[in-house]
């Protein structure tokens, strides 16, 4: 699948990720503009970005039993 990234180069994290089908790009900058005004009130250098990588999705959580 591919996603776009919300990225903040200065803190160094990806602030969000939106599926590209369900979210145009125009959508993807309007909920940055109105979710992170803080990052970039800072100065911080706010990035939208292509990610085709989905390893977030398969996080392993051991089962203690």
């Amino acid at each position: 699948m591919v996603f776009k990234e919300i990225y903040c180069r200065d803190c160094d994290i990806v602030l969000a990720r939106y599926n590209m089908v369900y979210f145009s790009d125009s959508n993807i900058a309007e909920l940055a503009r109105l979710h992170y005004p803080s990052h970039v009130k800072s100065g911080h250098s706010i990035m939208i970005r292509l990610s085709e990588d989905d390893s977030t999705s398969h996080i392993e959580v051991n089962d203690p039993t």
